[in-house]
């Protein structure tokens, strides 16, 4: 009878927290979800979030399809995941990567491999996944390996908001600087590719779902483009210092 108890309660306090929990979760997400944090296995659906211990920041799947990060008081998102898909589910695997989808598809991933890494919302707003041992393999500022059609990189701005692409061993990144120049370096000192175009203040950069690669001024203007004509595209940077829109198993550009 005690353990019957014990699990109503358990599921009440899940369905409270706004978590849900996948069915192949592994055992410790089968406890109650902390109110800032999403355990391997469990999701957020349409309108369910998860909090940090402050209350001053909120991650809430959307009705849209969209993930955003919002700061109590401002209107701008921190962060947005750029998936503009009613009825998506946002996963957080038990292989610690953090998934959006559609169906049966997905339409958008994040993180990286780390087996039964968890997603936090800190009272810093710096969201984050950490692996067992309690460190960051992901935050709000990093793209690991691929950028996805949707994904943004932003350059700083006053509410901190900057994303940068980075290759798996963290070497090779790609950086939309504050002026607006896209640049690719090694060790985030030597320069091995540059846009040369000056997109402004808040500029970003996008892989857009019609295949052009684009950096952007704050009022969405292209600045600089490759266009591949090829719906699907993705941007990658690999461990090996390669920079390359592809298409399926196809490398459309390289670049480095």
């Amino acid at each position: 009878m005690v353990r019957r108890l014990l699990a109503g309660v358990l599921a009440v306090g899940a369905m409270l927290s706004g978590a849900v929990l996948v069915g192949s979760a592994p055992a410790e997400a089968k406890t109650v979800a902390v109110s800032d944090t999403l355990l391997p296995g469990q999701k957020l659906m349409t309108l369910q979030s998860i909090k940090s211990a402050s209350g001053v920041f909120t991650l809430t799947m959307q009705r849209n399809g969209n993930v955003t990060l919002l700061q109590r008081g401002e209107t701008q998102p921190l962060w947005i995941s750029g998936t503009y898909r009613p009825g998506s589910v946002l996963v957080m695997g038990t292989d610690g990567t953090m998934r959006i989808i559609y169906g049966r598809t997905q339409i958008w991933s994040m993180g990286a491999a780390s087996p039964n890494a968890k997603l936090v919302l800190p009272n810093t707003g710096l969201l984050a996944i950490y692996n067992t041992g309690g460190k960051a393999v992901w935050n709000r500022h990093m793209v690991i390996g691929t950028l996805m059609p949707g994904a943004k990189l932003r350059a700083p701005d006053v509410l901190g908001r900057d994303v940068t692409l980075y290759s798996l061993d963290h070497v090779y990144s790609l950086r939309v600087l504050t002026s607006g120049d896209m640049v690719f370096r090694k060790n985030g000192t030597t320069v091995l590719w540059r846009t040369g175009k000056n997109a402004g203040p808040e500029a970003h950069a996008d892989i857009n779902l019609n295949g052009s690669f684009c950096t952007y001024t704050s009022g969405n203007d292209c600045v600089w483009e490759f266009a591949t004509h090829r719906p699907g595209t993705v941007v990658q940077i690999r461990n090996d210092g390669s920079y390359l829109l592809i298409n399926g198993r196809t490398i459309v550009k390289k670049f480095v």
